[in-house]
């Protein structure tokens, strides 16, 4: 135990755990030189520090994580990125950063992303170059996605420059440059003494005259294409360059002996830039116009029908159910389809649940006002139950909204009132604890309605025309033999599907009762199967409606909900 606390304490000493994180002032302080292992620390470890490890480049020895860029994540101050070079490797294959980065010192500091990445880019071979182009998360270094391309381009420039700059003559021509030295060059013959002469000023021309004309880029200035799925293929060429890189809206693409490809997707018409840039960073750019001419027929796509005799019947007796559609409101817009998803999920539960039809309360339209879906729950309910046996099924298919706070969900009866929810509306928690009074032996709810204040046309409800966007309170007290499918998350709406002429949510909750839900094919659907398939479909089915919507669950996945 002792051996113990002490490895700590040295660990805690010598790492300086809880040490205070360097200030922008102190940052600017930290000398070229210093461990980065002991930088890595002050700057606050991995919550605060972004690492981006780098591979060299032939030119600087090609060794695997030969350098690592440090700064600080989400600094409110300017950035100062700091550029540590490996002198050793004993320490290269461990697994913490903070042990790995003692091989490290710091070679370079910018306050400047942009002069961070140029010097980068001059270290970093060619895989990690496009790693960094195509795939870093740029916010963390405060660049754009222009701004990484320029440094790269400039980068390039350097090196070549400096490449043309250090380039020694040849041996033949480092005699002649001493040789003029020494004033001997007349001693020569006057034959091959011109020739050197000649070749002398060829070297000095090379160091004064880099390379200034952009690559040629060979593509189209616009394209036409009948699917939003394309491809584009161009060609670069660059008499001066062995190297040459082709970027598409700032994103590279490989070049391969000149040649590229763009491959992309679009539903819509698009312009894209194109930008060739050789070794010397001299560059050329175009704009690419594409058309998409997609042939827009109707496909009017075939819509499985409910088939609810699909269904075995159980013939149980002890099972109650109230189901209540609403399309034409009284006071505010209409819920469309919301009888006939009541309807159709009537013959369901004579079906899916073994309810006998004298056993179902079918409330349609004004069939649904407030009085008598009260007088349903106080009258109806308790002479049809028994305590601790019988089951109760509810479904609603009508609107729905969320009290001013958020705190309450109000199911709106056919005559409610949207402004005198709680006078005019029943609430769920209302609504169970009516149910609760007779003891149930179970409770299945099946609510395709939504609380965000607007309609399955997105109508809004109010009368004031402000729509409740407020993120209702899904976590009511909710008892153990409750199970609660609702067709939306709070702040959804809840969508009709045109082609079914059925709520999105009441359709695929009929159709997973069918079997459609049953994944491991048992004929029995639990919660969780049933939960599966209507967030799939049902999510699905709104994104084509340019809508979000998910269906929930309160209570358990496991628990086995019908047999088919």
């Amino acid at each position: 135990m002792r051996k113990i606390l002490t490895l700590l304490l040295v660990v805690f000493f010598s790492t300086n755990l809880f040490a205070k994180t360097l200030s922008y002032s102190e940052q600017k302080k930290i000398p070229v030189g210093m461990n980065c292992s002991k930088l890595y620390n002050q700057l606050g470890f991995i919550k605060n520090v972004s690492i981006l490890w780098l591979d060299a480049n032939k030119a600087t020895g090609g060794e695997k994580n030969s350098h690592a860029l440090l700064n600080v994540i989400n600094d409110k101050n300017p950035k100062i990125f700091y550029l540590c070079k490996r002198f050793t490797t004993k320490n290269a294959d461990s697994s913490s950063n903070f042990i790995t980065l003692k091989d490290y010192t710091v070679q370079d500091k910018h306050q400047n992303p942009d002069d961070a990445f140029q010097n980068l880019f001059k270290y970093s071979n060619d895989e990690t170059s496009k790693y960094i182009l195509s795939k870093l998360y740029l916010p963390d270094f405060g660049l754009s996605k222009t701004e990484l391309v320029l440094a790269f381009t400039e980068a390039q420039r350097d090196l070549s420059e400096s490449k043309y700059i250090t380039k020694k003559p040849s041996k033949e021509i480092q005699v002649a440059l001493k040789t003029t030295k020494k004033q001997k060059i007349g001693k020569q013959e006057p034959a091959k003494q011109q020739k050197i002469v000649k070749k002398q000023k060829r070297v000095v021309q090379k160091g004064r005259e880099l390379d200034k004309t952009p690559p040629t880029l060979n593509i189209k200035d616009k394209f036409v294409f009948s699917s939003a799925n394309y491809v584009i293929e161009g060609f670069v060429s660059d008499k001066g360059s062995k190297k040459l890189f082709v970027f598409v809206d700032d994103t590279m693409v490989e070049v391969k002996r000149g040649k590229f490809k763009i491959e992309k997707f679009s539903p819509v018409d698009e312009t894209l830039v194109v930008k060739a840039v050789d070794e010397w960073g001299n560059d050329i750019e175009k704009k690419i116009k594409i058309e998409i001419k997609i042939k827009r027929e109707e496909i009017v796509k075939k819509v499985e029908p409910l088939k609810p005799n699909k269904i075995r019947n159980n013939n149980r007796t002890n099972t109650i159910a109230i189901v209540i559609g609403i399309e034409e409101y009284a006071q505010t817009h209409k819920a469309t389809y919301a009888n006939r998803d009541a309807k159709f999920f009537a013959q369901y539960v004579t079906r899916a649940f073994g309810v006998t039809e004298n056993n179902v309360k079918l409330l349609i339209n004004d069939e649904a006002t407030l009085i008598k879906t009260y007088t349903a729950l106080a009258k109806w309910l308790p002479a049809k139950m028994e305590k601790g046996v019988t089951n109760v099924i509810v479904f609603f298919a009508g609107h729905g909204l969320a009290s001013d706070d958020g705190k309450e969900l109000y199911l709106l009866a056919q005559d409610s009132d949207v402004d005198l929810l709680a006078r005019t509306a029943l609430s769920r928690t209302e609504l169970f604890s009516m149910i609760n009074k007779f003891k149930p032996a179970s409770v299945k709810a099946f609510f395709d309605t939504c609380y965000s204040g607007a309609t399955r046309e997105e109508r809004t409800l109010l009368a004031s025309a402000r729509p409740i966007r407020v993120k209702a309170n899904s976590k009511n007290e909710i008892p153990d033999n409750y199970t609660i499918f609702s067709a939306s998350q709070m702040n959804q709406i809840s969508s009709g599907f045109k082609e079914a002429k059925h709520g999105i949510f009441s359709y695929y909750l009929m159709k997973g009762m069918e079997g459609f839900a049953d994944e491991n094919n048992d004929r029995s659907i639990t919660n969780g199967e049933l939960l599966n398939y209507m967030t799939k479909n049902v999510s699905n089915k709104a994104i084509e409606l340019g809508r979000s919507q998910e269906p929930s669950l309160a209570g358990s996945m496991d628990q086995n909900l019908l047999r088919y």
